[in-house]
């Protein structure tokens, strides 16, 4: 799945179990993480002679011991919350994990294998026979759930995903709301 996909489904998660944004955003780093060994694509684009992205994506970082790293690392950068925090942390990294299992297979008809135990050993990978097109109508649908789930989650709660990155970018998003929208409902 995409990484966007990621990010909206941790960060609904951690909207339904935490009080602080901290830590919301903590839990919400952690489900896209793993893909920070893609980034061997942007250097395989800039040198143009390497395959980082080929033989490194769903290895160095789609793995358990990540996942405890990953974790261990957010419960102990959360100042409230912490064993939830490291449980949902977990978690957001591993439905990663199973997302990419479920949604990932190339155009060229690729399933990327997942090395779940590297470096500890690279003989077991995580792999599903009907993997589904990275952009297939069902990657495409649960995307446009998350979406939905997080306009519920802005209308109720009054904070949007945007949150992760600035609380003034997440207030400025119902600011506008008010100015351009909100106004002509009120009578």
């Amino acid at each position: 799945m995409a990484p966007g996909t990621h990010f909206l489904l941790s960060w609904t998660i951690s909207t339904t179990l935490l009080k602080h944004r901290r830590e919301r955003s903590l839990v919400t780093v952690s489900g896209v993480a793993a893909d920070l060994d893609g980034l061997g694509l942007v250097i395989d684009l800039l040198i143009g002679t390497t395959n980082w992205y080929g033989q490194l994506h769903h290895v160095l970082t789609h793995n358990l011991v990540t996942g405890v790293i990953l974790a261990s690392i957010c419960a102990w950068l959360a100042s409230a919350q912490k064993h939830v925090v490291w449980a949902l942390s977990f978690t957001c990294f591993h439905l990663h994990i199973l997302c990419d299992v479920l949604g990932s297979k190339g155009p060229d008809g690729f399933q990327w294998p997942i090395y779940y135990l590297y470096p500890l050993s690279s003989d077991f990978t995580l792999v599903w026979a009907q993997q589904w097109l990275l952009n297939g109508w069902q990657n495409q649908l649960f995307t446009a759930i998350l979406l939905l789930a997080s306009l519920y989650i802005a209308a109720a709660k009054k904070i949007t995903c945007l949150e992760v990155f600035s609380v003034r970018l997440n207030t400025e998003v119902f600011n506008m709301y008010t100015k351009y929208v909100g106004k002509h409902h009120v009578k």
